[in-house]
């Protein structure tokens, strides 16, 4: 069926439930661990049986039917009826995957297309007790004591409910857990609480088929009470007061806020950042006390608006991690392998659009630490190693940066097998290759088509991808570095700055032309003395540390009618940068200093230009290009 993307109780019911649904990931793959797990089990068929309730009043049969199915599994799991194996798990995760794609698809506006009938039936045959009824979606059999208690049993045995009926039911599951004279005697019983199965008896009676004629706002709110109170994390009375009013008041102290508008808001931000480093600039040639202090509390109130917005759009690497888990158990039971996930640092919070764009490239990471890194267990233990390899998966907070690093306890990298195999694919020659060291070695894996795996596997094949997520990390103002022992396993290190709205940047100047280097990607600086440096192979080498270091002239690339000016004992200042685990020397004129600057696009003329990142306004008023390092060594840097 289709239905309006736009529908408010729509909107609703997909945030609740996509809450509900990432729970139930991060709790499946939790169970298959720990088995008998009551709480789990319990908090997992609540999961779905509150998604099932959501779904049959909005009228979505497929996902009812979906759910329904996977509720009645756990039914006979939690009543100890079948024992959960990985057999029984796959079907189950698949479901979940449906159901996923179905909110997908609502989320879209388009039709929602029914479960697999093979998926269906294969959550059916699950039950031991019999085949479920998985038609007969949204209905449940209503307990005894309802069933007797006045208007409420009249409403299990029929398809609706009326409105009276309905107002009932909500004093009997929302009224302080105290019965309610006539209409929920039966469902209160002798006591001042429900138990949890008269709780979701009267969740099935509340959402009947889904089809009530009642107030749509009314019964909206209703549904989200209910699936608050049926929340999958929690194990309490549904009628507690006191946990009734906690949420309540918790519910005051949060609003959604459209991410639309924290990204104008940051925006505005920015441009205050660039208005405050004009002022800064200004105050020095102004002789005017009250003006210089009037600039620097405004320096100050800026830089703690701008931590506060940041914040604001933070959100945990918990998002990103929470995946994790289900690739790895899947990719595990594909490669007939056996994997422990570890996670570290899951509160560690990161710019929101940065856990986009980490996602994709961190499952291209954990799924070849896993496929080329960890051993078979048979092999594991000839090793002397334990049968389950282990991948930890960790997150940290460094100054203005993030740490993310991926360690697998599998057969690690030889860099003499690597260097090997560079000669061989002719990525470079003996003498380039010979000159590598172990680190140099390791970054190879990155170079397009690069692999050392004999044999191909569908999972993390022919190398391809690697540089495509050095790509992606670079293009986010990340570097990535890889450290390996043979025989002991790999870590790949991943480092981020906190925020990409505004950008940390050492300006230089070359000729008169401001430009902005990234200083996440600045290693230090040296002043240049001519007398050190040396051409190898045709590449003028500058020695730093007993090792050559390539030196480059940016005044060469950047500055049209400079080049070789720096001829005959020009100075200037060396700044090394790393470039993909590589450290070269760029050449500048001057140096200005460190400056936080706000990225704007280039001109529709001047977009996609390699080796520009962008440009922003400098504290002086005039407009600098912000320098894409690894672009501009990728156009104009000769390879030797």
């Amino acid at each position: 069926m289709g239905l309006n993307a736009e529908d408010d109780i729509l909107q609703d019911f997909l945030v609740e439930a996509a809450e509900i649904v990432e729970q139930l990931g991060e709790q499946l793959i939790d169970l298959e661990q720990h088995a008998g797990d009551a709480e789990l089990l319990n908090a997992i068929f609540r999961g779905f049986h509150t998604i099932k309730g959501g779904a049959g009043f909005l009228g979505i049969d497929p996902l009812v039917e979906t759910c329904h199915c996977a509720e009645d599994v756990f039914n006979s799991l939690r009543q100890g009826q079948r024992a959960l194996t990985p057999d029984l798990m796959d079907p189950i995760l698949q479901a979940l995957d449906k159901v996923n794609a179905m909110m997908d698809a609502l989320r879209a506006g388009e039709s929602v297309e029914p479960a697999d009938p093979d998926l269906l039936q294969r959550l059916t045959e699950a039950n031991e007790t019999g085949p479920a009824d998985c038609d007969a979606v949204g209905s449940a059999p209503a307990d005894d004591a309802i069933a007797g208690s006045g208007e409420v049993g009249t409403a299990s045995s029929g398809d609706e409910i009326t409105e009276e009926e309905f107002d009932a039911l909500l004093d009997a599951l929302h009224g302080n857990g105290r019965a309610v004279a006539g209409a929920a005697s039966g469902a209160s019983g002798a006591g001042d609480e429900m138990s949890d199965d008269e709780f979701e008896t009267l969740l099935d009676d509340l959402h009947g088929k889904g089809r009530h004629r009642g107030n749509p706002a009314e019964v909206a709110s209703a549904t989200a009470s209910a699936a608050g109170e049926a929340s999958p994390d929690t194990g309490d009375k549904a009628g507690d007061p006191s946990r009734i009013a906690a949420k309540s008041a918790q519910g005051e102290t949060t609003v959604r806020v459209d991410t639309q508008r924290l990204d104008n808001i940051m925006n505005l931000v920015g441009e205050l950042v660039l208005v405050r480093n004009r002022l800064s600039t200004l105050r020095s040639t102004l002789a005017n006390d009250e003006l210089a202090t009037a600039i620097a509390n405004l320096d100050v109130v800026t830089a703690d608006l701008q931590l506060a917005v940041m914040k604001t759009r933070m959100q945990p690497v918990k998002k990103v991690f929470g995946r994790f888990p289900r690739v790895v158990r899947d990719l595990a039971r594909n490669l007939n392998k056996e994997v422990d996930l570890v996670l570290q640092g899951e509160d560690t919070d990161l710019d929101k659009n940065l856990v986009e764009a980490l996602a994709d490239p961190l499952v291209h990471l954990v799924r070849n630490a896993i496929d080329h890194g960890i051993e078979a267990p048979e092999q594991r233990e000839r090793l002397g190693k334990p049968r389950r390899g282990k991948v930890v998966l960790s997150a940290a907070q460094q100054g203005d940066h993030i740490l993310l690093s991926i360690d697998d306890d599998g057969r690690g990298m030889d860099a003499e097998i690597l260097r090997s195999k560079a000669v061989e694919k002719q990525v470079m020659d003996e003498d380039a290759a010979a000159r590598l060291d172990p680190k140099g070695c390791y970054n190879l894996i990155f170079h397009p088509g690069f692999s050392t795996k004999e044999e191909i596997s569908d999972v993390s094949g022919r190398g391809v991808g690697m540089d495509v997520v050095k790509t992606r990390i670079a293009q986010i103002d990340g570097t990535v570095e890889i450290d390996s022992e043979p025989g002991r396993g790999s870590r790949i290190t991943i480092k981020l700055p906190l925020t990409l709205a505004i950008l940390p940047t050492l300006m230089v100047i070359l000729g008169q032309q401001p430009f902005a280097l990234p200083l996440a990607s600045v290693v230090e600086i040296f002043n240049l003395d001519p007398t050190r440096t040396n051409t190898v192979d045709g590449q003028l080498t500058v020695r730093l540390r007993d090792r050559a270091l390539p030196l480059f002239y940016l005044r060469d690339w950047l500055v049209p009618g400079t080049a070789g000016d720096h001829a005959g004992g020009h100075q200037g200042h060396v700044v090394v940068v790393n470039v993909g685990g590589i450290q070269v020397g760029l050449v500048v004129d001057f140096l200005v200093g460190q400056e936080e600057v706000v990225i704007k696009p280039l001109g529709a003329l001047l977009q996609g230009l390699e080796g520009m990142a962008g440009a922003t306004i400098t504290g002086d008023g005039k407009i600098a290009l912000i320098l894409d390092v690894p672009g501009l060594m990728r156009k104009y840097a000769r390879r030797h």
